[in-house]
Parts: C-alpha cells; sequence; structure tokens
C-alpha cells in the first residue's frame, strides 16, 4: 500500500486511525484517505489517468495498459446536411409524382366517350360499291324529234356566265331553282325523284384530258354524261332507250334524246329526257340537261326547244 504524506508532514498509509469525539468518550475510526488522484481506495475513478509510461504508479510493479481511446464526436453537421438532403428529394419525387397525375389526367376528357368493340362474330363493313349504268349502243345519228305537249311560255333569255352558254328562259310553271352540281337551274314541283327540271352547268367530272375536236369526240364525252345523269338524277335501276343523237344546230358538240324508265312504289314509270354538251372554246365544254316525268307529260313539249336554242357566248 503506498505512503502518502499527511498534512502534518508525516508520512502514512492510505488508512490511518483518526480519533473523533463521538459521544462521552472517544473510539478510534479508520478513515479512508484519497489517494493523490482523488480518489478513494477501493473505488474506480469516474476520469482514470493515464498511466502509460508510468511503471508502478499503482502498486502493481509494470506498465499499466493504455486506456481505450475515447469515441469520437457525433459529426453533427454532416448528419444534419444527410438529413436535409433526404427531406429534399423526398419533396421532389413527390412534386414529380403529383406533376405526372396532373399532366396525364388532363389528357383525358371529361366525359370520355366509349370506344364501340367490334363483334367477333360480325363480318367488317365493306364500302358500298357503286352501280354500274349500262348503256345501249348508241345511234351514229337520229334526229331530235318534238314531243306532244303543251309548250310553255318563253320570257327571254338564260344567260349561265359559268357555263358560257346562252338559253331559252320558259315560263310559269317553270321557276328559278338551285340544283345541285348545276350552276343554273329551273324547276317544277317537288325537288324529289323523279323531278322536273332544266339546268346547265360545266361538264361534270373531270375536264377531259385530250380536247375535244370531233362530233366523235363530244359525243363520247355526251355519252358520259348522260350515265351520269341517270346515276344522279333517276331512281335505281333506270333503263334508257335513245330518242336523238344529232350535233348541235349551231357550233360544235353534241345531243341525246333519251326515254328513261323506272319503277316509283312499284309502278313503272317513264321521263323524256335530252343533253347537250357544247364547245365553249374551254377545256371543259358547256352541258345543258331537261328531264320531264310522265306525271307532267304536258311539258314534254318545252324538251326540243329548250335544248335546240343552246349557244356558247
Amino acid at each position: 500500500m503506498p505512503a502518502i504524506r499527511d498534512e502534518d508532514g508525516t508520512m502514512v498509509g492510505t488508512r490511518v486511525p483518526r480519533r473523533f469525539p463521538i459521544g462521552d468518550g472517544e473510539e478510534s475510526v479508520l478513515v479512508s484517505r484519497r489517494d493523490p488522484d482523488g480518489a478513494f481506495p477501493g473505488s474506480a475513478p469516474v476520469y482514470p489517468p493515464s498511466t502509460f509510461g508510468n511503471p508502478g504508479a499503482h502498486g502493481d510493479g509494470g506498465p499499466a495498459a493504455p486506456p481505450a481511446p475515447p469515441a469520437p464526436p457525433a459529426r453533427t453537421g454532416s448528419n444534419r446536411f444527410r438529413v436535409a438532403v433526404s427531406a429534399v428529394a423526398a419533396v421532389v419525387s413527390a412534386a414529380a409524382i403529383v406533376a405526372a397525375f396532373v399532366l396525364f389526367s388532363a389528357d383525358e376528357p371529361d366525359d370520355p366517350v366509349p370506344t364501340p368493340q367490334a363483334d367477333a362474330a360480325t363480318e367488317p363493313m365493306l364500302p358500298r360499291a357503286v352501280p354500274t349504268i349500262t348503256l345501249p349502243g348508241v345511234p351514229r345519228v337520229k334526229a331530235l324529234q318534238p314531243l306532244p305537249g303543251t309548250p310553255s311560255p318563253v320570257l327571254g333569255t338564260v344567260t349561265d356566265t359559268k357555263a358560257a352558254i346562252a338559253y331559252v328562259k320558259l315560263g310559269a310553271p317553270w321557276t328559278a331553282r338551285v340544283i345541285p352540281s348545276f350552276s343554273v337551274g329551273h324547276q317544277v314541283g317537288a325537288a324529289r325523284l323523279p323531278r322536273t327540271m332544266v339546268a346547265s352547268g360545266p361538264l361534270p367530272g373531270a375536264a377531259p384530258v385530250n380536247a375535244l375536236k370531233t362530233g366523235a369526240d363530244f359525243r363520247r364525252v355526251a355519252l358520259t354524261a348522260v350515265r351520269w345523269t341517270i346515276r344522279h338524277q333517276y331512281p335505281a335501276g333506270s333503263k334508257v332507250v335513245w330518242t336523238a343523237s344529232q350535233e348541235p344546230v349551231a357550233g360544235k358538240g353534241w345531243i341525246f334524246g333519251y326515254q328513261v324508265t323506272y319503277r316509283v312504289k312499284g309502278e313503272r314509270r317513264t321521263s323524256q329526257a335530252a343533253l347537250s354538251v357544247l364547245d365553249v372554246g374551254r377545256r371543259k365544254p358547256a352541258m345543258l340537261f331537261v328531264t320531264v316525268p310522265d306525271t307532267r307529260k304536258q311539258l314534254w313539249a318545252d324538251i326540243a326547244p329548250l335544248v335546240e336554242s343552246a349557244r356558247a357566248l
């Protein structure tokens, strides 16, 4: 046990008898003294002093093992930075998710229209085929003949500047009407098929590829125009019989007269018609078309005068 110097200068051990007055007498009491490092013998110091390089400091005669190094202080600043970065990343991710949701939601209509689903048991719909119009052989020349009936009064001249032709203007019961596919038109009664009408305009469809020079050229184009009228101005299944085929009275062109038969509500009906194609000095010739059904056969007499009066401007 190491010896230390007492208060009066004497060397004493770590445990010496001290006398304290207790009651009426005295009793020897052993009181532990502190070691030089401030700790009582037999108790572990809170912070043991380093004994590295001080052999026998505690009377064991050998070097003491070095104490464990203190734990490094917590990196408070680094931890705070990591927490901040994590928080920012979480906020950015949440914002990106919300933005994507809003963006894709905005692309969808408020009330989406359901898409009809194809029925596997049904066959796909095919485009309706345009019916083929078959015309009989065309006579080389057949003069246009006047038809029976009561001619309408002539009031003046119709000038079709778009088609570049002029022809007689008839009075009542003919009235001016807008007729699709024509630039000028006159009509009697309702617009339903079969119609009573006289109309003019440029030749329907595309202009001829080659310039029209001969009577045969104009006859070929006029035949195409007749086929167009059968498809658009008469009931389906109509049949044609030629009544005239000739050159016009003045200028170049061709005139066809024809009778059209068809059925309306199962009843066989007939219309008389005539069509004139005239050269007007343009790539597209002019066309004048007249048709009258048998329900107004008194107006059949107007057909020949109308067609024969047509002239190029």
